[in-house]
């Protein structure tokens, strides 16, 4: 019998700071920031030359490191689908088994109509497209056979779900920068409504390309101007002279469970998912809306029956723009009333970069991570703060605190607000 109870059984995440969360989450701690100047993108006709980009990563190293440690015929599925598709949706695989793997569940047997896959993410083969395109307007016959399904994005959904062998469901979910969040939204429904004992939720790494960057400096989005010298000084939340988030590469995997089925099977048990929110501000612009991050908020507690006493910290979506900062600590200040004062707030991205459509699940990991340690990083490259902040954003160095539930702030382009809601789990 389910439960009404989600946990968190198994996280991978791969960003420019390591592919473990140990790895990035020590990282994090000691200060190192993700971002530097890209070299596999051709930034000679752009504004922004700085990001966070994933170093040279052999694909081929990684999937040969399970062998021993999975079974034979996942890594026959897994080698099939490499020789078919893009490295984009190979990293996706390789995390998603790397989640697996940290769940338990190569070694548990599984209904595999009980099991999922919801893919986080849009616009994933934009660069690959693109590259695709070049090829055809010189020489239609060299262009990849493959093209017309490596193109689609749901081939990072079904290309997992056939490595792991998950048929209850396999789709693509898209909501801007909040999808982490909306895509643990429809996991959290396809357990509690569908009756999926196991969703795998995957937030591939962002196609970035040169088109796509100079649009969202014009734009006004993405950093640019004086720290284009001193890359890791550029990503700076909460600072007076904040001018735009940096994005980065990087993705993640949250094994979401009935806790009952996980408790059956003695996983080990990260955090609690208490629930999702998710609204919108019915603006297809990027404009912050303090009316809307309120709502939303306020939302996940009510839903959840958690009062707002009982929250010690937040997670902030924090990019580094002008407006949106101030705005977010604004709704918290709303939400929280004097409460707010207690809380710690701290900035992923003052380091990490925006990792974009991945960046609510490979903050939520984060976070966990944070959580279990009982320590949270500072947020970084605060020369002046801002006379508008007035909360406790972790300005002055790392903070030991014990908590026992977060939340974790995502908003999006096109007015998407969202914030999922955490807890230490407690048998």
């Amino acid at each position: 019998m389910l439960s009404d109870r989600i946990v968190i059984t198994g996280i991978a995440i791969n960003t420019p700071l390591g592919d473990t969360l140990d790895n990035v989450g020590n990282h994090l701690l000691a200060g190192k920031s993700a971002i530097g100047y890209w070299d596999r993108i051709d930034t000679s006709k752009i504004y922004s030359k700085i990001g966070g980009q994933l170093p040279d990563y052999r694909v081929e190293d990684k999937l040969r490191s399970f062998d021993g440690r999975i079974p034979d015929s996942v890594l026959v599925q897994a080698e099939r689908v490499f020789k078919q598709t893009t490295k984009g949706v190979q990293l996706s695989v390789l995390m998603a088994m790397d989640a697996w793997l940290d769940a338990g569940l190569f070694e548990h047997p599984l209904d595999p109509y009980k099991s999922g896959v919801i893919c986080g993410g849009h616009n994933l083969s934009d660069k690959y497209l693109l590259d695709q395109q070049a090829i055809f307007l010189d020489e239609p016959e060299f262009i990849d056979a493959f093209s017309g399904l490596n193109s689609l994005d749901t081939d990072h959904s079904s290309s997992v779900a056939q490595v792991l062998n998950a048929k209850g469901l396999a789709y693509l979910i898209g909501g801007t920068c909040a999808t982490g969040n909306v895509a643990m939204q429809a996991a959290i429904n396809a357990i509690k409504v569908d009756n999926k004992q196991v969703m795998a939720v995957v937030c591939p790494m962002a196609s970035f390309h040169p088109m796509m960057l100079h649009s969202l400096t014009i734009l006004e989005a993405i950093c640019y101007g004086p720290y284009q010298d001193t890359p890791t000084k550029a990503s700076r939340p909460y600072d007076v002279n904040r001018s735009g988030f940096l994005p980065c590469e990087g993705g993640a995997v949250l094994i979401l469970e009935d806790a009952e089925f996980a408790k059956r099977r003695g996983a080990k048990i990260y955090a609690e998912l208490l629930g999702v929110s998710v609204n919108s501000d019915a603006n297809h612009l990027g404009d912050p809306s303090h009316e809307g991050q309120v709502q939303v908020i306020q939302d996940v507690l009510t839903k959840c029956h958690i009062a707002k006493e009982q929250v010690d910290y937040v997670c902030a979506h924090a990019t580094s723009t002008k407006l949106g900062d101030i705005v977010e600590l604004r709704s918290i200040r709303k939400v929280f009333g004097s409460h707010a004062d207690k809380l710690i707030i701290n900035a992923p991205k003052s380091l990490l970069g925006h990792t974009m459509w991945a960046s609510g699940v490979v903050e939520a990991a984060l976070a966990i991570w944070q959580m279990r340690r009982g320590e949270f990083h500072q947020s970084h490259n605060i020369e002046t703060l801002d006379p508008a902040v007035d909360l406790n954003v972790c300005a002055d160095g790392n903070v030991n605190k014990d908590v026992d539930i977060f939340i974790n702030n995502s908003f999006g382009m096109g007015g998407i607000n969202s914030a999922s809601l955490f807890r230490r789990y407690h048998v």
